[in-house]
């Protein structure tokens, strides 16, 4: 019972104005001390300062049915207040001396522009629930929480703090499908399915999160992780689902040891027999073999074949024991990608052990790994895998992996050319590089400014490397589409000539000359079209049909010197020579004359020849 006389103990504890208020609320619960409550808050009403303190005071007369004098106060602790930790002392004060909702909001809203951590701001909601009685102002003070946060944990903290304060399930629901909509690391998923159960029950959505958290996982760890998780729930269908998940992730013979007994004992024993294999294939070590052995024994008994036949490979590791002691030693050695490479590459010669060599190509991975990305740096590893490991998922993610990385049409180009051209798997080679050409064209066709020259290089390549002469005759048809000048066709016509296109070479030749414009234009292209390696009868076709195409005489002219400069054939030079004579006088005459005297010389002018 809370007297007088055992309370006036107590007041050496008080250091502020808060503290007097707070003792004097005691005074006032039953048997109320209404005369002890009011000697203690006049005692120090006129010193209070700061907001907190005039508010509590405040919220005392009120409560003594002093009114004025708690109005009073209460003004003053809003005039003080300087900070969003003292607009929710005053906010309590509004609603509970005035009854002021309205200026309680506006004060939390002052609060809340100054409160921008997790933790600050669900004390902040909680508060504000306490005060209105409603979740509407809460609800908006975690709607800023959760442009906040990230992370899983913070989530879920949120979460569960409006099932706890806000008694709103749905809005924890609501809360928890954002997360899951922005967050994909397994740890994360987890922990949001694991709050879904626990806070919302609903077995229903936490399986949607735990599937796609097992749908997610991409190492052993996220498969540990999973476990623990089937464990939890206790459900056959997903253990077995995480169990076969873990064997696609696994690497180490171990790992599929574990996951061979766990398959098991959800009674999947072809599942399981499965993993051993796995496991036995992944040994690369005496010591990883006498595990196979002893779990083949232990667990797998019932399998006699198996039994004998890993018992074989035991005896056979341990009679080479020597050889493997020996690599042991040089890979502890091998510091650098090149003395991995040289040691796999003996492994291989001398004991034909993949998964040794598996082992030192993922070392080389890791090495890499840690250095900025550049293919020629990835490419031996590639050729390295494809060739000792025969691990077509592997190469595959490492081709993925360079193709995304290629930028550059240069490295792209090397990417297609390894897969296409210098993989073991021809097979895996060809469709990776495809794949890649493919998804360059379609980047290429959603660029509004893409240039005639992106089609041209990527249907060299698919000629060159692929060898697809359709798909790259189709590729030149659309550079042809987008061609505006000599210069362009003429490289169009070039490639098509090296696909086997010699009819559609010699129409975009036509095309190139009908472009030109000029004699210069003319003599450019002729040079071009000999330097691609066309005949000199399709050489003189298109400088024809180029020189068809002009009507000023000095341009003819021009181009007529061409005939000789770039053709080196007097004798056609001479006929067109002749062809123009008729279309030039005076000052033209003479520049006609010269030209043709350097060019073909006196034996073409008999009059000289009759003065002589």
């Amino acid at each position: 019972m809370a007297t007088r006389d055992t309370l006036s103990p107590k007041e050496a504890e008080c250091s502020s104005g808060a503290d007097y208020a707070a003792l004097a609320l005691e005074a006032l619960q039953e048997p109320a001390d209404a005369d002890y409550a009011r000697e203690l808050v006049d005692r120090v009403a006129d010193d209070c300062q700061f907001t907190k303190d005039l508010a509590a005071v405040a919220i005392v007369y009120k409560a003594l049915g002093d009114q004025a004098r708690a109005e009073e106060l209460l003004q003053t602790a809003e005039d003080y207040c300087m900070s969003g930790e003292e607009q929710l002392y005053l906010a309590e004060g509004k609603m509970k001396v005035l009854g002021d909702k309205a200026g309680a909001e506006a004060s939390l809203d002052q609060a809340l522009k100054e409160t921008n951590n997790l933790d600050p701001l669900i004390e902040l909601g909680r508060q504000a629930m306490a005060m209105l009685g409603d979740s509407g102002f809460a609800k908006k003070v975690y709607e800023k929480a959760e442009g906040k946060i990230a992370r899983a944990v913070e989530y879920t903290k949120l979460a569960a703090a409006a099932v706890e304060h806000l008694k709103d399930k749905d809005y924890a629901g609501a809360i928890l499908e954002k997360a899951a909509g922005k967050l994909t690391n397994v740890g994360d998923l987890l922990s949001l399915a694991g709050e879904t159960a626990k806070t919302l029950g609903d077995p229903a959505k936490a399986k949607a999160l735990y599937q796609r958290a097992l749908d997610g996982a991409a190492d052993f760890n996220a498969v540990k992780s999973l476990l623990d998780a089937a464990h939890a729930i206790g459900e056959t269908d997903f253990m077995q689902a995480v169990l076969k998940k873990g064997g696609e992730i696994a690497t180490a013979t171990e790992q599929f040891i574990d996951l061979a007994r766990g398959l098991k004992s959800t009674g999947d024993a072809a599942g399981a027999a499965r993993l051993m294999d796995q496991a036995e294939n992944a040994v690369a070590s005496l010591d990883e073999m006498s595990k196979v052995v002893e779990a083949a024994k232990t667990d797998f008994a019932d399998d006699a074949e198996r039994v004998a036949r890993v018992q074989t490979k035991y005896d056979k590791r341990a009679a080479n024991q020597a050889k493997y002691v020996e690599f042991g030693k040089q890979e502890d050695l091998a510091d650098t990608p090149k003395k991995l490479f040289t040691l796999a590459d003996q492994v291989m010669a001398e004991l034909e052990d993949p998964f040794y060599a598996a082992k030192l190509l993922a070392k080389v991975e890791s090495m890499l790994d840690q250095g900025d990305y550049q293919f020629l740096r990835y490419r031996p590893l590639i050729l390295a895998v494809d060739k000792h490991v025969n691990d077509a998922a592997w190469v595959a993610r490492l081709l993925d992996g360079a193709a995304a990385k290629s930028g550059d049409f240069v490295w792209f180009k090397e990417v297609v050319k390894t897969a296409a051209t210098a993989l073991k798997n021809k097979e895996l080679g060809r469709e990776k590089a495809r794949a890649y050409v493919q998804q360059r064209e379609a980047s290429i066709k959603s660029n509004p400014d893409a240039s005639v020259y992106d089609y041209t290089k990527l249907a060299e390549l698919v000629i060159a490397d692929i060898g697809d002469a359709a798909w790259g005759a189709q590729l030149l048809g659309e550079a042809k589409s987008r061609a505006s000048d000599h210069y362009a066709l003429a490289h169009v016509a070039s490639l098509m000539a090296k696909g086997g296109d010699a009819a559609g070479a010699e129409a975009t030749l036509m095309q190139a000359a009908q472009s030109c414009g000029s004699a210069d234009g003319c003599i450019q292209l002729v040079a071009r079209v000999r330097n691609a390696g066309f005949d000199a009868a399709t050489a003189r076709k298109v400088y024809e049909a180029c020189g068809s195409m002009l009507s000023n005489p000095a341009d003819k002219l021009r181009w007529v010197e061409g005939i000789v400069d770039e053709l080196k054939d007097k004798a056609w030079a001479s006929e067109a020579y002749a062809a123009i004579e008729g279309q030039f006088s005076g000052e033209a005459k003479t520049r006609f004359d010269v030209s043709r005297m350097n060019r073909v010389g006196d034996e073409f002018y008999p009059y000289r020849k009759h003065a002589a």
